[in-house]
């Protein structure tokens, strides 16, 4: 009798993500759509748990933000009108540092649920640009820095895959001088927004070697994200006990923020990625839904979960690249980071 292996999947849910929003006033309406749509969706086409999430402290934000910026944070708060934490992004409303709270008890609940489910994924979080004393480009908060501190703190070997239209540079910066695995995959020319992500900035003290950065050239295809998705081999060598995935669908080319020509088939083959690895590593997997602008958002979401639990779909056609040097551009940089095999390895051993 052969056995057929089902994944078990939680989602992280509470119906005040649906007004929960940091984004600019422009799309802060879209914002809000997207994570409506996705958790319709999710209910027509999975099966999953859905699990209430727990408020962090303020304390809690002190792993990662400074005193004085938290103070910021819970002033701003109290404003009885929608402004702006940073130089016109990041919005602070009424209410504010309550829903920062749930955003962060979301990791923390996810990983206390990731011990008895396969995946669990936080659809409101992945807000890898805040710096420890500012916000940064709808993100308030590092939520997924502060969960790999606390995952890394208390002894877990811990691996970060951020996929997003933007690079992660917050992630990156608070990460930096930490020998934890952070593999980075966005659009990238030297100006697009936030301007970070060069290829030779792979961390410094026990941090070195442990900070991969992919750059897509803007306007790059799904066969050219594919292509770039072999770099996760290298978390099979790795074998981290976590993996936090931010699952950013703001690269599908229909997305308000346009940066890349991706489909929905790029996420489900991400998801697909990750299935394969946690099977391989036995990690626990925690993802986030990362940035989304676009119609094509929530649909994107739910193909990346597709993928975790191994269902194959193609709800567009594929994107082509026409210029084969794209490819051959990705190949490059990913073959100079598969020498870190024998790097990682040792530690693996050691551990």
């Amino acid at each position: 009798m052969r056995l057929i292996y089902q994944s078990s999947l939680g989602i992280v849910w509470d119906q005040r993500f649906t007004e929960i929003s940091f984004s600019h006033p422009m799309i802060r309406d879209m914002s809000k759509a997207r994570v409506r749509d996705f958790i319709k969706l999710a209910r027509e086409k999975l099966s999953f748990v859905e699990i209430r999430p727990e408020y962090a402290t303020e304390e809690d934000l002190m792993t990662v933000h400074i005193r004085d910026y938290v103070s910021l944070l819970k002033e701003s708060s109290k404003i009885p009108y929608i402004g702006f934490l940073d130089q016109g992004d990041t919005v602070h409303y009424p209410g504010m540092f309550e829903d920062i709270l749930l955003v962060l008890g979301s990791s923390f609940t996810s990983i206390k649920y990731s011990k008895f489910l396969d995946y669990v994924y936080i659809p409101l979080g992945g807000f890898h640009h805040a710096m420890p004393n500012k916000a940064i480009g709808f993100c308030p908060i590092n939520d997924v820095a502060i969960a790999a501190l606390k995952l890394f703190e208390n002894g877990e070997r811990v691996a970060i895959v951020d996929i997003d239209a933007h690079h992660g540079n917050g992630l990156q910066f608070i990460l930096y001088d930490k020998p934890i695995l952070k593999m980075n995959i966005y659009a990238y020319d030297g100006n697009f927004f936030p301007g970070t992500g060069k290829i030779d900035e792979i961390g410094e003290g026990k941090g070195k070697g442990y900070n991969i950065n992919i750059p897509l050239p803007l306007g790059s295809t799904d066969d050219v994200f594919e292509k770039s998705l072999e770099i996760l081999d290298l978390l099979e060598v790795y074998s981290p006990s976590y993996i936090l995935v931010v699952a950013g669908v703001d690269g599908h080319k229909d997305d308000q923020l346009k940066s890349l020509e991706l489909t929905t088939n790029s996420y489900n083959l991400l998801g697909l990625r990750i299935r394969r690895i946690k099977r391989t590593t036995n990690a626990s997997v925690i993802a986030y839904g990362g940035g989304g602008y676009g119609p094509m958002s929530a649909l994107s979401m739910i193909s990346f979960l597709e993928g975790l639990i191994g269902r194959r779909t193609s709800y567009e056609p594929l994107t082509f690249s026409k210029n084969t040097e794209e490819i051959k551009r990705i190949e490059k940089i990913i073959s100079r980071f598969k020498s870190l095999s024998d790097f990682f390895s040792q530690f693996k051993h050691q551990s």
